[in-house]
């Protein structure tokens, strides 16, 4: 299913190292990273904006660090121009979703704090290590990406309610099992026979959904791995893999966004270097996204 290794544009590094989220808007590229308690802003040119997520500091010693992050992986557009950052739920000090507004002149944001912690208990249910790393509106859903890198693992798609998850939001009220639609297990592929593990997800104008996925070489959500190399994901409603695109390197993308250029797609991703002496690198490219060919 693998076609020719796509071409990436490199933009800029970011003031941050693991990226995991991006959200595109007004020429803002707007990234949340897992080990960190800020959203950052980044313009096309110039210094980004940094507002806090949730109040307090994190330990600068790494592996402190790493037990102690609110791991918020995902990060998506929503209602009203407001964006959402939700943690992983792989850790029980990992179940928060954060509500974002950003003012229009990009002056200041508030952020207002709630709990996914019924809905993860729900989720870890169904699959054998919960590890959510991505989110997108898709449709009538918001859709949570399910990383299989654990052992005995899959990648998965979940299917919210997207109405019930507004009308949480709006409440500020913790997020339920009663949300979910439904859950589909993705064959994502490997590389060199190490599995893509799905990490992001954005919605295609023309209904597709489009996934980075990195094959990191670990059978842990926790600890670390080598990563092979990563690939471009379409998926077709519910969850249909059209075709797969290899990204070059062996840079761990964990962030997309895609966005509409006459008859072709401007995708934006983001990549984590799990070092927090490396700054997390900011690509674009075209494609066709019905070919997944650059165009």
């Amino acid at each position: 299913m693998s076609l020719e290794t796509l071409h990436l544009q490199h933009l800029r590094d970011l003031e941050l190292s693991a990226a995991s989220g991006l959200v595109r808007r007004g020429g803002w590229s707007f990234v949340v990273a897992d080990d960190e308690l800020e959203l950052h802003a980044y313009p096309e040119v110039g210094p980004p904006r940094r507002w806090p997520l949730r109040a307090g500091e994190l330990p600068r010693e790494p592996a402190a660090r790493k037990r102690a992050k609110p791991d918020f992986e995902a990060l998506c557009p929503w209602d009203g121009g407001a964006l959402l950052a939700l943690g992983s739920g792989s850790r029980p000090n990992r179940h928060a979703g954060v509500i974002i507004h950003v003012s229009e002149d990009m002056s200041s944001a508030t952020c207002e704090e709630f709990s996914l912690a019924p809905l993860h208990a729900a989720l870890a249910g169904l699959v054998p290590e919960l590890n959510l790393e991505g989110a997108a509106v898709w449709g009538d859903h918001l859709v949570l990406l399910q990383r299989g890198n654990g052992a005995g693992n899959r990648n998965a798609l979940i299917r919210l309610d997207r109405a019930g998850v507004a009308a949480a939001v709006a409440a500020r009220a913790a997020w339920t099992a009663d949300l979910i639609r439904d859950l589909a297990f993705i064959d994502a592929g490997d590389l060199a026979g190490v599995p893509y593990s799905v990490t992001d997800a954005a919605a295609l104008p023309d209904g597709g959904l489009l996934l980075t996925a990195a094959a990191e070489d670990t059978r842990d959500t926790y600890a670390d791995g080598a990563c092979l190399g990563s690939a471009l994901l379409r998926l077709d409603p519910p969850h249909q893999v059209v075709w797969r695109q290899a990204l070059p390197g062996r840079l761990k993308f964990e962030g997309v966004w895609a966005e509409p250029d006459g008859d072709v797609v401007r995708v934006h991703l983001v990549a984590d270097a799990d070092d927090p002496t490396v700054r997390a690198p900011l690509y674009v490219t075209t494609l066709d996204p019905r070919s997944g060919l650059r165009r």
